[in-house]
This record gives C-alpha cells, sequence and structure tokens, in this order.
C-alpha cells in the first residue's frame, strides 16, 4: 500500500493511481483505504435494496453517473465506462470496480472527479465545484459554471507565478485561521472549446495524459500544502458582458451555496457545516467577475491580477 495525500484526505492504495502521482502533500490523518480489482470481474456486493439517490442523465435518457446509498453498505457510485465504486459510510474503504478492458483513464478520472470528493465530504470537509491557485496572500479560488473558463484561468494565473492547487474539485475545511484549502489532484483538464483560446505558452506545455472527445488531461506541478482561502471569483462569460473585464462584489453571500459539489448528502450536519464554510468565505474577497466570449484566459489572468493588487 502506498499513500498520496489529495482533497484532504491519505489515499492509500494497492494500485499505482497514475492520476494521483506528482501529488506532495503531507499526510492529514483522514485514510481512505482503495482496493482496485482489474480481474474485470464484479465482486462488489451490493444489497438490493440500496437506494438511488442520485442520478445525472445524458441526452438520451439514460444515466451518466450514478449514486446508490445503504445504511449499511455504503454508497455505490458507478457509470457507463467508469465501472463501480463501492464507498464504505465512513468513508474510509474504497474499492474500485473499473470496467473490463478500461485503459485505465475513464474510470480514473471518475475517480478523482466524483469518488474521492465524495469520500473528502464524508469525512467532514466541504467541497466546492471550483478550481484554485495558490498566491503569497493564500488560496484564490475560481467558481463558476460548466465551461466559464476556471481551469484554462488557473492556468493563465500559473504561469503568471501563482501555484496551482485545484481543479474543478476544492476541498475546504475551518480552521481557526479561516478556510484551509486542500490541494487536489495533480491534474488538470481543460475543455477543447477553451484550450482553443488559450494562447501559445512561453514555457514548455504540459504532459498530456489523456484526451477525449471533451476534454484535454494535463499533469501540473502542484501545491505540496493546505493553505488559506483569501479570495473567490464567480466567472461569469456572457454576450453582454462589457468590453473588458469588470467585477463586481457578490450581492448575496448565498450564492456561494450553488458551488457546492453536491447535495446528496443532505443530512443536517452536512448542511450546517456547508452554511459556516459559506459564511466563512464571505468574510473574505468575493466578487463576480463579468467577461465576454472573446476574452483569452491570459487578459483575464492579467485583470485578475490587477484587481487583487488594488483589494490589498
Amino acid at each position: 500500500m502506498r499513500r498520496t495525500t489529495v482533497f484532504g484526505l491519505d489515499v492509500w492504495a494497492d494500485d499505482p493511481l497514475p492520476y494521483l502521482q506528482g501529488a506532495r502533500t503531507a499526510a492529514t490523518g483522514r485514510s481512505l483505504d482503495v482496493l482496485v480489482e482489474h480481474r474485470g470481474v464484479d465482486v462488489l456486493e451490493w444489497p438490493h435494496d440500496g437506494e438511488l439517490i442520485s442520478a445525472q442523465l445524458q441526452p438520451d435518457g439514460t444515466v451518466g453517473v450514478g449514486i446508490e446509498a445503504h445504511e449499511e453498505a455504503g454508497y455505490l457510485l458507478w457509470g457507463p465506462g467508469y465501472g463501480r465504486h463501492l464507498l464504505s459510510a465512513d468513508g474510509r474503504r474504497l474499492r474500485c470496480v473499473p470496467e473490463p478492458n478500461s485503459d485505465g483513464k475513464s474510470w480514473q478520472r471518475f475517480l478523482i472527479g466524483q469518488v474521492l470528493p465524495f469520500a473528502s465530504a464524508l469525512h467532514g470537509l466541504e467541497v466546492l465545484h471550483a478550481s484554485a491557485v495558490a498566491l503569497p496572500r493564500g488560496v484564490l479560488a475560481l467558481l463558476g459554471p460548466s465551461c466559464a473558463g476556471k481551469t484554462s484561468l488557473a492556468l493563465a494565473l500559473a504561469r503568471r507565478g501563482a501555484t496551482f492547487h485545484a481543479d474543478d474539485v476544492l476541498a475546504v475545511e475551518r480552521d481557526a485561521a479561516g478556510l484551509l484549502c486542500h490541494p487536489g489532484s495533480p491534474l488538470a483538464g481543460i475543455t477543447h472549446s477553451e484550450a482553443a483560446q488559450v494562447p501559445q505558452a512561453s514555457v514548455p506545455p504540459p504532459e498530456t495524459v489523456a484526451v477525449n472527445e471533451r476534454e484535454r488531461l494535463v499533469r501540473i506541478d502542484s501545491s505540496n500544502r493546505p493553505q488559506e482561502l483569501f479570495a473567490a471569483l464567480f466567472l461569469e462569460r456572457g454576450e453582454l458582458a462589457p468590453p473588458k473585464p469588470s467585477f463586481q462584489p457578490l450581492p448575496d453571500a448565498r450564492l456561494l451555496l450553488g458551488s457546492t459539489f453536491n447535495f446528496v448528502l443532505d443530512d443536517p450536519t452536512r448542511l450546517e457545516r456547508l452554511l459556516d464554510v459559506c459564511a466563512l468565505a464571505a468574510q473574505g474577497t468575493v466578487e463576480r467577475v463579468s467577461f465576454g466570449p472573446g476574452t483569452d484566459s491570459g487578459e483575464l489572468a492579467d485583470a485578475v491580477l490587477m484587481r487583487l493588487t488594488q483589494l490589498r
């Protein structure tokens, strides 16, 4: 068993798990044991009375990602091409069964994008749908809808001296100073439409790990320790946006609730924790940045850095 710490979890696995390689964060004490079944046989014993608590539907109406729950067995996360993943109710044990003849790419993308963040939430962390970079003042979280440009902006900020911290999933926890943000997997997934707007960098491009019809997954040097959150920006790309990026204070901190990773775990304790996280985040700099569809990531990154300078 070897340890890799991501999303605030010490992942102990009997498999190399290439999508976690390169993570350098110190242990947190929150352990998750991962066993991977590569024989192409589904050995998971899931109760027949498990309840489907979440279903993300594909355009044809079939389930793309399903989550089932059982009081004793825990949670079963699955999807076509992603295999089946049985997570204990306390988030401490995970058994993964990739689909037969899987090349390892789809199921591991599902592992870092859905399964491990879900386990992080079971351990008491709050998980936000956000990319993030680390700056001298702390972590800057980048929130917004899919295809808003969160990842491409984070990469552009990294080219300007920031340290990449998380892609699309940010695990946070309350501590004495505020909100502690844990590094994610040292990979970044950028959609092909976003990649078309990213200018050629002056440095060698990052290593491409996988390419599919939706995105390019690249390995990137990322943060080696948790850091405090100091600001959050909501990205809004729109046809009616001003010609240059425009920053406005977020009118209602409750809008942060819309950025939570999922509401599947809706017990009172978790909801109270989520409200607490949103209230703490709102105590820092929380703004909305609006920009037009023609704004490239480099231009947006320069505007963000200038705005942060003004807020000192």
